[in-house]
């Protein structure tokens, strides 16, 4: 079967029946193009003028009749013309490379961009009918150079639509060939070289994609006389970033952290997330969120592998707020700014506004991750952080805080217990057992936990809810105290969660003073309200149920509050809501020692 194949789009070239065909006349070939593209019937006046142009009208027929019988002869019955007009026979056999690229395109879009659109992309061999012009001829031409354009659009428009889609799949060597493409036709688009700078790092060509930076550097400086905008100089210095360690003041971990996998993987999207700039992980004091922030920081600090982008190019900043109280609005503003700006090396003296405007400057254009450690302490002044991240799009500020700092761009993460065993089969796996294990053999070299103990650690875990601190404190004393003997002293409250030991903060040697100083910052309202929840709920893992129980607005209120602390979950389906298992016994406790105290007077 005869089949006439028409590849338009570059060089052109015909083939009839698998044998290239050379046309006698360049109007051949335009002619051709003209007619199988429009998919009409045209008048012989209408073609002649357009070929011919300017030219007489005796010429321009002429020169109409010439091609006419040149077409007749190589491409045989596809072009009909009769003594009025003339068409191109679409019933035969042909494929138009035109066609087929317009159709896929179209296709690709009705998909969302999910079609492969890369055989779009590859039917484009250069410009609509490279090479060919006729001179003379305007109305040729302005066709010409409208289907040029056209084809052209669609064409960036394919590139641009795979390149997004490698992006967004991470499909990364998929996108740059269409990235290197899209800037052959077009070198001064910024984004492109961006975009190929990224995908070249994600495959590991770290130096072709630094090479790509002063490329686009040199053709924006010859095209355009500009520098590369602060988006692309700040990727380039993230790439060169990535090949060494970032700068940093980080204090070193003792030993490997024991779970927090989900939140670490929540925590570090977040600090890559452009639009994330702070992150507040809380939870009651003791439940890992300083070593959960360090475990994060450190993985941006010393990457098990190298990254194709160090989001923190000008380092990790770490910055602790231990032991600082201060309830004033504006003395805790200044503590803050002056704490910040003595770690970067910053003046941290003079009022507040020069450290604030000193601390603008600084991070205006850095790229920075900032990790606040206590921030419960300067609460008070958390909003003087706002108008320094507003104003520094690149910096990321991960804090710790006991309660949330209610910031208009906080992203909140509960740090809470850590995952229990169900049977004793568990504790050498699951979280807390592990984390209670870790610590006694540190604590005594060769510890083992005999098989009798098994079932009192697995209740142990479930007492303290799995709480990190307390599971520490606990393994203090592993060494004297078999687990169930630790679990009967935790029947009784939670004195037993204590240790003397200099190696652990002061502020963490006693489980007890911890829940005191939670206890003692909120309201007699709050406190009421807790302490409610423990008459209410028998057993530490129980619910106070208050489907049916008339509730106010002071109540609601300090369930949120209490909530927001973690000293509280509330199980909005049931309407119910638990005391943290701990708090439930500290409460449980000062209740009996109230009692004792008040039968020995």
């Amino acid at each position: 079967m005869t089949l006439l194949e028409l590849s338009l789009i570059g060089v052109p070239e015909v083939i009839l029946d698998g044998q290239p065909v050379t046309f006698a006349r360049r109007g051949s070939l335009a002619v051709l193009a003209y007619l199988a593209l429009s998919k009409r019937a045209y008048p012989r006046e209408t073609l002649a003028t357009l070929l011919a142009g300017d030219s007489s009208e005796d010429q321009a027929r002429k020169y109409l009749s010439n091609v006419l019988v040149d077409l007749r002869q190589h491409v045989r019955g596809y072009i009909h013309a009769t003594r009025q007009t003339v068409i191109f026979d679409r019933s035969l056999p042909c494929r138009i490379d035109v066609d087929l690229f317009r159709d896929r395109l179209a296709a690709s879009g009705e998909q969302n961009g999910n079609a492969d659109i890369e055989s779009v992309i590859e039917l484009y061999r250069g410009e609509f009918l490279a090479g060919l012009s006729l001179g003379g001829a305007p109305d040729y031409d302005v066709w010409l150079f409208a289907q040029r354009e056209e084809l052209r659009g669609a064409y960036m428009q394919a590139l641009g639509a795979q390149i997004e889609r490698s992006l967004r799949l991470g499909v990364w060597s998929s996108g740059i060939g269409p990235a290197r493409r899209l800037i052959a036709e077009e070198p001064w688009l910024e984004e492109a070289h961006r975009q190929l700078m990224l995908m070249l790092a994600h495959c590991g060509q770290r130096r072709a994609a630094i090479a790509q930076y002063h490329a686009c550097r040199r053709v924006l400086r010859e095209e355009l006389d500009v520098e590369p905008t602060p988006e692309t100089t700040a990727l380039f210095k993230r790439l060169r970033a990535a090949m060494s360690p970032p700068p940093h003041n980080l204090p070193t971990v003792s030993s490997p952290i024991i779970g927090r996998a989900q939140e670490k993987q929540l925590a570090m999207g977040l600090m890559t997330d452009p639009s994330c700039q702070l992150v507040t992980l809380t939870g009651m004091g003791g439940s890992g969120k300083t070593r959960l922030a360090l475990e994060v920081a450190w993985a941006f600090a010393s990457p098990t592998a190298t990254p194709p982008e160090q989001p923190f190019a000008d380092g990790i900043v770490f910055v602790s707020l231990t032991d600082t109280t201060e309830t004033d609005a504006e003395i805790a503003q200044k503590t803050l700014l002056a704490s910040l700006a003595r770690a970067m090396g910053l003046p941290s003296d003079g009022c507040t506004r020069e450290i604030s405007s000193a601390l603008a400057a600084h991070l205006k254009n850095s790229e920075l991750l900032i990790l606040i450690d206590n921030m419960e302490g300067v609460r008070a002044g958390a909003s003087a952080l706002e108008p320094l991240l507003k104003q520094a799009p690149h910096v990321k500020v991960l804090a710790t805080s006991r309660a949330p700092l209610h910031l208009e761009l906080e992203r909140c993460l509960h740090v809470d217990g850590l995952g229990l065993p169900t049977t004793p089969a568990d504790v050498e796996h699951a979280e807390a057992s592990a984390l209670f294990l870790q610590e006694a053999r540190r604590v005594q070299v060769g510890f083992t936990l005999p098989e009798s103990q098994r079932p009192y650690l697995v209740k142990m875990c479930r007492q303290l809810g799995g709480f990190p601190l307390a599971l520490l404190l606990a393994a203090r004393w592993a060494p004297v105290l078999p687990c169930s003997e630790i679990a009967r002293e935790l029947a009784g409250g939670v004195d037993v969660l204590a240790s003397p030991e200099q190696d652990l903060p002061e502020r963490h040697r006693s489980l007890r003073g911890i829940l005191d100083s939670t206890f003692a910052q909120l309201t007699s309202e709050e406190r009421a309200l807790a302490q409610k929840l423990a008459d209410i709920s028998p057993e530490a893992d129980s619910a106070a149920d208050f489907n049916g129980s008339p509730t106010t607005t002071d109540m609601l209120a300090g369930l949120r509050v209490l909530n927001e602390q973690a000293l509280v979950s509330v199980d909005k389906i049931h309407g119910t809501a638990r005391l943290h298992p701990l708090l439930w016994r500290y409460v449980r406790g000062a209740d009996r020692r109230t009692r004792g105290a008040a039968r020995v007077a």
